[in-house]
């Protein structure tokens, strides 16, 4: 079933209905892929979409649920994020193999990525642990069902769901002009995430106006990624301190340099997508979205 709310179901059926898939799915994938790496990859994408989904509900079912539920899902996708992590990083050297490997020798990027295989071979050597994780993983995810059955949310709730809706855009309004600055890193991603919860929320609520939401929720991915790959190169670079006496400084300093340069490149990208996306102020956004959704979805 799809990751939006129907026009023929309730509000309170939809949010229950996809938070119940939304729990399944990550069972499935976590129990039957025929990769650990690619189950858990395809579990922790599901819980960040519960995540939104607990985000758009906020202010309906109350602060204490939101957080019972935000923090479950959180919690269980750090404990099964170690290998997801570094496969990460060692796309993120091809990913600058790709774009730079005719201008630097091609050395620098085999001895890194070698080092991240090596790292990866023990993470995956450990992989008893992992399953260990799994199976626990699961188990918590069977025992969660029934919550989403309990949600206390109405069916005319378009308040408290604008006040939710607000929250996320607001946050991201403030991300993207704190980017305007000298952003840190965890600014940046502090803003990737008030993205992707925005990108979720606008494929919830998309059968509010299909067309026009496809078109936000298009273009909202669009900065979503451009942040992703930002974070991505944020962590290689600490990562390859990390290997300091393993790594030849001249190596470094060149895939440093590059990573650098590709970063500022996407800083770039995305505060033009991001003065787009986030061209109304809060209060202006949240009146148009209110006009859309009363007595549509809400």
């Amino acid at each position: 079933m799809p990751y939006y709310l129907e026009k023929n179901e309730s509000f309170s059926e939809g949010i229950k209905r996809i938070g119940l898939e939304q729990n399944n799915m990550a069972i499935d994938a976590l129990a039957n892929d025929d990769s650990l790496h690619s189950g858990i990859h395809k579990a922790r994408k599901h819980f960040k979409k519960l995540r939104a989904l607990y985000r758009l509900v906020r202010d309906e079912v109350g602060h204490n649920i939101y957080k019972e539920g935000n923090v479950f899902y959180r919690d269980l996708g750090r404990k099964l994020a170690n290998l997801r992590d570094i496969t990460s990083r060692i796309e993120t050297v091809d990913l600058l193999q790709e774009l730079f490997g005719n201008m630097v020798n091609q050395e620098a990027f085999e001895v890194l990525r070698s080092l991240l295989e090596e790292e990866r071979e023990a993470i995956r050597e450990e992989e008893v642990e992992e399953e260990n994780k799994v199976e626990d993983a699961i188990e918590l995810l069977r025992q969660e069902r029934n919550r989403f059955l309990e949600l206390p949310v109405r069916d005319r709730c378009l308040k408290n769901t604008m006040a939710s809706l607000h929250r996320v855009y607001q946050r991201g309004y403030k991300g993207f002009h704190k980017s305007l600055g000298n952003p840190s890193v965890e600014d940046m991603h502090e803003w990737r995430k008030r993205v992707k919860y925005l990108w979720y929320h606008y494929r919830l609520l998309r059968q509010g106006w299909p067309r026009v939401f496809r078109a936000y929720k298009k273009e909202t991915k669009v900065l979503a990624d451009f942040l992703g790959d930002y974070h991505d190169l944020a962590l290689l670079m600490e990562k390859m301190e990390s290997y300091q006496e393993h790594l030849p400084a001249e190596a470094r300093k060149v895939l440093s340099a590059l990573a650098s340069s590709h970063q500022h490149e996407l800083l770039k990208k995305a505060r033009k997508a991001g003065k787009l996306i986030y061209a109304e102020p809060p209060k202006a956004f949240i009146r148009r979205m209110r006009e859309i959704l009363d007595g549509n979805l809400l």
